[in-house]
Formats: structure tokens, sequence, C-alpha cells
């Protein structure tokens, strides 16, 4: 009898716990919060000259309404190659509008991006524009993997050089202007 209370007790527990979990809300709604960012860290040794990168770049978006996000992310960035170290510091807008939901979990985005990029690696302040989509998996309420193919379209200035581009052309040339998988966290 103990061992049929006890059975009976795990299952109601179990079936509350699964619709519990059919409840969720995947999505996005006005005055949403969603933290991400990067860091990444590399290292080369070509022709004898070992070269160690680092960067750090948190960001965040605030959602205006249920389906627009403005984001700013802020980056700095080191590179030693042992006789010289250098040092960047990154400044970038976002924003993003979630246009079409493929299904409960997957949210598609076409997003648009301005940067700046100053320091020790450019002669002249960097700047850069952005246009791009991504889609977003809910694997909770609030843990999300973000992956962003950001260079549709680009344009890039600094100083009296400047550059386009229109299609995606497989180069990965930093992190705004290359495809990239992420984990975002919903407030």
């Amino acid at each position: 009898m103990k061992k049929l209370l006890l059975f009976i007790t795990v299952l109601f527990f179990g079936i509350s716990t699964i619709n519990a979990q059919d409840d969720a809300d995947y999505g996005f709604a006005k005055g949403d919060w969603v933290l991400g960012g990067s860091v990444t860290f590399g290292s080369s040794d070509t022709d004898g000259v070992e070269t160690s990168d680092s960067t750090i770049a948190p960001g965040v978006h605030y959602f205006m309404s249920d389906s627009w996000a403005l984001g700013v992310s802020i980056g700095l960035m080191n590179s030693d190659d042992g006789t010289s170290e250098l040092s960047d510091t990154m400044v970038h807008f976002s924003a993003r509008n979630y246009f079409m939901d493929l299904n409960e979990r997957n949210k598609i985005y076409f997003s648009l991006g301005l940067g700046i990029d100053s320091g020790d690696s450019y002669a002249d302040t960097a700047t850069s524009l952005g246009a791009g989509f991504g889609i977003n998996y809910f694997m909770t309420e609030n843990i999300i993997i973000d992956f962003n193919l950001a260079n549709i379209l680009s344009y890039s200035k600094m100083g009296d050089n400047s550059s386009m581009s229109i299609g995606w052309e497989g180069t990965m040339n930093n992190r705004w202007a290359s495809p990239t998988l992420g984990i975002i966290f919903k407030l």
C-alpha cells in the first residue's frame, strides 16, 4: 500500500510539473531586459611569433515593444605578440525587430547595428554600420540561444578609407561582421 501511495504521489507531482512547463511563456514583451555579450580568448603561433588575444564585450537590450529592442555593447580588446601590446575599446549600438515566430520557441529577427572602435589597433576611429538576420531558440523562458548572421549588409569607414559589402561573403573579420552563436538571458 505504501508503494502505491508513493507511486500516486510521484505521478501527481510529475504531471503537475509537465503541465507547468506547457504554460511557459516563450517570447518577449515590452519592458523586458536581455543580457548577453561575448568573451573570446585566442592564441596563435605564426613563424615563431606567439600572439594572444582576448575580448570581453557585455551587452544589454531593452524591449521598447513586444517586437522591437534597442541595445548597447561595450567591449575591451587586448592583443599581445611579445613585443607590443595593443588595447582597443568598442562601443556598439543595435536595434532588433522580431518579425516572425517559426514556432513557440523559435523567433526570427532583423538587426541593425552601429559600431565605433578606437584604440592602439586603429590609426583613426573606425565606424561601421551593419544589417543582418538572426534566430533565437528559447531553451527555457529565460535562457536563449542566439544565432546571428550579421554581415548581410555592411559599411565601414576609418579615416579616408571605406568599404561596403552586400551579401555574406563567408569571411569572419570581427564579431560584428560574422556569424555568431551565443547565449542570452532574459530578465
